[in-house]
């Protein structure tokens, strides 16, 4: 589907970047983010946008059918699910964005538009203020400031908060050895559960499903081979090699130690945007977005940025994101082990996935755990 074929497109580019750095995003933050802009471009803007976003080419309809997909899993219910994603379009008073395109983003994305006067100091903290209110103050300061030829500012801002379908008991909990990438080991606490779980292996890793109370919700963790590493088996990551992995998930009895951390991550997506494909919505004089407002003044991108929290313990995990967008595989084992044991003390990738649309709403590797910032 086009959310999962973004969201790997997207992880790879954000990977030359990162290195060996931990790395956790929301695809579908960022996805929803440039949707807003995507609504606004007109010509070979938009062309340039549905084709990075996967929709190029598609049936009338189709880009549509992605947004209420990823919208969908807003209407998951269960005890202990908090989950949000609020959008909304701050536009400088010196362009006054176009009735229909108002219309749109608040029909589509339920859309705040906001227009304010980009030359107060006071405007940044307003949007912060936005921010850090949709993501229950998990992301405070995203906008250091604004451009004075600024136009308008798209935001995306995405919650998740949900309990384990089965709580990992706090008495298992035990400080651990974590071997990072470089050699060298650090002290972890490490949760520890057993029971049966949706898993699947491989010579190059071993996977497993992680349910959360809310039944569409999972986090899908991937632990590369001791005789690999994280770095190769990001390589084989794509969305093909994805939606085969989760055709070969099954149930297995077995033992799960996982890392209790949490991870502060950020990054500017401009240049990951760039070489996808998107170059030119960052290009002043040749991005168009006249369905927003006509030139003059020309409207074009600046920088999208983004920003994302995540805390895994015994009780549940806690995500929050928000986007906002300026102006060859191994051989398979053909029958699972009677048995497993999943011990997760060395660099891990994993993701949070609705699977009633298979939509990854978050996803990350986890270089080196960090509990206490």
């Amino acid at each position: 589907m086009p959310t999962t074929r973004f969201a790997f497109k997207l992880y790879r580019e954000i990977l030359r970047e990162a290195g060996t750095a931990n790395v956790f995003f929301s695809p579908a933050s960022v996805m929803l983010c440039l949707s807003l802009l995507r609504e606004g471009a007109t010509g070979e803007t938009q062309a340039a946008m549905d084709k990075v976003l996967e929709i190029a080419g598609s049936e009338p309809g189709a880009f549509e059918s992605t947004v209420a997909a990823l919208k969908s899993v807003l209407e998951a219910k269960g005890a202990g699910l908090e989950l949000a994603s609020v959008n909304s379009v701050w536009c400088n008073q010196a362009c006054t964005p176009r009735s229909g395109y108002v219309a749109r983003v608040k029909k589509a994305y339920d859309a705040e538009v906001i227009v304010v006067d980009f030359g107060r100091p006071e405007t940044v903290n307003q949007i912060n203020g936005w921010i850090s209110g949709k993501t229950r103050g998990r992301i405070k300061t995203m906008v250091e400031s604004l451009a004075p030829r600024a136009i308008l500012v798209a935001i995306n801002a995405v919650y998740f908060k949900d309990l384990w379908m089965k709580s990992f008991d706090p008495g298992l909990t035990r400080e651990r050895s974590f071997h990072a990438s470089d050699g060298r080991t650090v002290k972890t606490p490490l949760m520890s559960q057993q029971g049966a779980y949706s898993y699947h292996e491989e010579s190059g890793f071993q996977a497993v499903r992680l349910g959360y109370k809310s039944s569409r919700l999972a986090m899908y963790v991937f632990l590369p081979a001791k005789t690999s590493n994280l770095q190769h088996f990001q390589e084989n990551l794509s969305s093909v090699a994805w939606d085969k992995w989760m055709e070969r998930l099954k149930t297995t009895p077995g033992h799960v130690t996982l890392p209790r951390f949490k991870l502060a991550y950020s990054a500017k997506l401009r240049v990951a945007l760039d070489r996808l494909g998107m170059g030119v919505v960052f290009a002043p004089g040749r991005a168009r977005f006249d369905a927003i407002s006509p030139p003059p003044p020309a409207i074009w991108v600046d920088e999208v940025l983004h920003r994302a929290f995540v805390e895994v313990n015994e009780e549940g995990t806690e995500a929050a994101a928000f986007t906002a967008a300026t102006a060859v595989f191994s051989s398979v084992i053909s029958k699972p082990p009677r048995t497993f044991q999943m011990i997760v003390d060395r660099p891990f990738f994993f993701a949070i996935r609705d699977d009633h649309t298979g939509t990854i709403w978050f996803m990350g590797a986890i270089e080196e755990p960090d509990w206490v910032f």
